[in-house]
């Protein structure tokens, strides 16, 4: 039978049978429907889990320590920092694309600011990371840099306006006193989870405004390296900065300020020894491809290094195993709908028995009467799909509008929980054509064994 008469055939059926596949498909549109809806929700979420909350494609990398346990007392047995040797023997590892090494800051720091944002200026220890600004270079660009060569000798000032441009300022000197010179700020990184943890649980706990990052971005505080809050650890003199915001990255530290390496590095050399510029407490190993990161994680363990563990791998589980529990109940829903398909056509043959005797008796294959039942359940099965589809799609809509209207802002709140890629709505306009051909299976089958001449005669 030729292509083009097939198809007629199956939209006339199609037609004439219309109630019937209707309510036959009612159970394949909800089982896809749950399908589709549950596959996009956990697709969503991991792209937020494990694309911003646990980025995959890098490693952080630090010294394997020994630790001699006697009860209340634990002794260090191995150093706590990396070094430029270390980081070669990381770039030689296959399938590392990049060698980013971190430093933090060993002095104590304060910083002193706020009023502009919640109408009074706080004083806070600050916990400070340093990290190579090449990490973040196509993210924020060249405002996050390594310390420039300063003008010999400082300008005086009085007042901002007369450094010219938004990265300098007129303050006191690097090691205080009375006359202001014209200095170049620090540019500082914070962590998105800092400004939605920020804006999720502390303003309303403090009665404090809510921030939105194009605002923050420019502001400053006051930096003192070497004095702390806690007396003990304040060192006998201070290095005075002027911290600015230059972006926001998931690279940098959760809770804290992240310089450039290179501000952290002076800092630790000043209250250090000239050494300190090249101890790293981690590093960042960046991954050409995610594949290759169980490879690369195992490589850096021969190295008799460490790779932190970041809790990627239990969420990426935990979302596996949500997503696949109820797929499993929409298959069930599917496969139940399946039966009641073949229910439908094992009647729908009985009914067009002596029409399909017709057809055999002009000419019409086994094989043609096949394709005419099969060819009749695959436009089932698609428009089953695309209704389930649909209907997986309203609810996601749905789903977002209850959760932007009623639930308290959390960090990494998503504007939408559900990603419905291609993949996606291929894989779920198989699944219900696939089970609704195995429903009329059977029926196809006997329909195609039917002898025209016991049909038309009756016997």
């Amino acid at each position: 039978m030729r292509p083009g008469k097939l198809v007629r055939i199956v939209a006339a059926n199609l037609r004439s049978n219309g109630v019937h596949f209707l309510l036959a498909s009612i159970g394949v549109v909800v089982g896809i429907a749950a399908f589709a809806f549950f596959l996009a929700l956990g697709a969503g979420v991991r792209s937020i889990v494990l694309g911003k909350i646990f980025p995959l494609d890098q490693l952080e990398v630090v010294a394997k320590t020994m630790s001699l346990d006697l009860g209340p007392l634990s002794l260090g047995m191995a150093s706590d920092v990396l070094d430029d040797a270390a980081a070669d023997k990381l770039r030689a590892i296959p399938g590392v694309s990049g060698v980013f090494p971190k430093m933090k800051l060993t002095v104590p720091a304060i910083g002193l600011g706020g009023k502009k944002l919640i109408g009074n200026d706080l004083r806070t220890e600050l916990i400070v990371d340093g990290i190579d600004p090449a990490l973040v270079a196509e993210e924020i660009g060249p405002a996050f840099h390594d310390p420039r060569p300063a003008a010999e000798p400082a300008r005086t000032c009085k007042a901002d306006a007369e450094c010219g441009g938004d990265e300098f300022y007129c303050g006191q000197p690097r090691s205080g006193g009375p006359t202001k010179v014209c200095r170049e700020y620090v540019p500082a990184l914070v962590s998105n989870h800092l400004v939605e943890l920020y804006n999720g649980s502390l303003r309303r706990a403090y009665n404090l405004p809510r921030l939105n990052q194009e605002f923050l971005l420019g502001f400053s505080i006051e930096m003192r390296v070497g004095a702390s809050m806690v007396a003990a650890s304040e060192k006998d003199t201070f290095l005075y900065e002027r911290v600015r915001l230059v972006g926001f990255s998931d690279k940098a530290i959760t809770l804290g300020l992240t310089l450039p390496r290179g501000h952290v590095a002076g800092y630790n050399v000043h209250y250090g020894a000239p050494e300190a510029a090249k101890r790293y407490h981690s590093i960042i190993v960046k991954v050409a491809a995610k594949d290759q990161v169980a490879a690369v994680a195992k490589a850096i363990e021969v190295m008799d290094l460490e790779v932190t563990d970041s809790g990627a791998e239990q969420a990426g589980m935990l979302i596996t195993v949500f997503v696949l529990v109820f797929s499993l109940l929409s298959t069930i829903i599917v496969g139940i709908a399946a039966i009641n398909i073949m229910h439908v056509f094992f009647m729908l043959v009985y009914e067009r028995q002596r029409e399909i005797g017709i057809m055999r008796a002009v000419g019409a294959t086994r094989g043609d009467i096949r394709l005419i039942i099969l060819g009749e359940a695959v436009c089932v099965g698609l428009a089953a799909g695309t209704a389930g589809l649909l209907l997986a799609w309203a609810a996601s809509l749905g789903f977002d509008a209850v959760s932007a209207s009623y639930v308290p802002d959390f960090p990494y709140k998503p504007t939408t929980y559900f990603e419905f890629g291609p993949q996606l709505v291929l894989l779920a306009l198989g699944f219900a054509a696939g089970f609704c051909v195995l429903g009329a299976f059977l029926p196809a089958r006997r329909a195609a064994r039917m002898e025209p001449a016991a049909v038309l005669t009756g016997r």
